[in-house]
């Protein structure tokens, strides 16, 4: 696959966050590879149409600001494993929660995450895994939500794992970066509380400068 056509592709990174579809098969179809069809025929039924919808919905919003047709968004995205866009089309992160969807493209690797902000969590005991050693804040369960979407996002920047990257970073998200407990090098993410879709939200974004959050029309 060609890389894109120079001046098609959008400069700056992208973020939008909408829901996911609720149409038809057959529509669902249309927007997918074959490949991504066999892929969501080998999952269980709940779990094909929340992946179908999600490659339908990425192909159309990358369609948009990469300049060409869904199905020719050079989109490589198994179950279970980090997207991919080919060499020259930039990077992709998406995260899900329910029928929300959080996608992010930019140039340089670039990693995202959400979560509701009312998300009932253990929250004494994920601090102690994210921020082992640091005393708890007064408003812990919204300082952990916090710092794990930064964990979500980093890590998928990183195409790591939460078993690998959880307590190995310090958290320094009011200057904009996390820095590694180990060789202490600093990785820059973002961790915003946002009002989506008459919710609030926590939105990681690892990759740079985060931009502001596109809704889709309606949201």
């Amino acid at each position: 696959m060609a890389a894109m056509q120079s001046g098609s592709e959008p400069k700056q990174p992208q973020l939008w966050c909408g829901l996911l579809p609720g149409c038809s098969d057959d529509r669902l179809a249309s927007l997918l590879s074959a490949q991504e069809l066999a892929w969501g025929e080998a999952l269980p039924q709940r779990r094909r149409l929340i992946f179908w919808q999600t490659r339908a919905v990425v192909r159309q919003q990358l369609a948009a600001w990469l300049g060409c047709t869904p199905e020719a968004v050079p989109l490589l995205a198994p179950p279970a494993h980090y997207p991919q866009l080919a060499a020259g089309w930039g990077y992709v992160s998406w995260s899900h929660s329910g029928e929300q969807l959080l996608l992010g493209w930019s140039p340089q690797p670039v990693g995202v995450d959400l979560e509701p902000a009312d998300r009932p969590i253990r929250a004494d005991s994920l601090w102690r895994r994210l921020c082992p050693g640091e005393p708890p804040p007064a408003a812990l369960a919204d300082a952990v939500l916090q710092r794990w979407v930064a964990l979500e996002a980093l890590t998928k920047r990183r195409c790591s794992s939460i078993a690998v990257e959880l307590g190995r970073w310090s958290w320094q998200l009011e200057q904009g970066r996390a820095v590694h407990r180990g060789d202490q090098h600093n990785v820059d993410v973002v961790a915003q509380r946002h009002h989506l879709q008459q919710r609030s939200w926590w939105l990681g974004w690892s990759g740079g400068a985060m931009p502001a959050v596109a809704l889709e029309e309606g949201g």
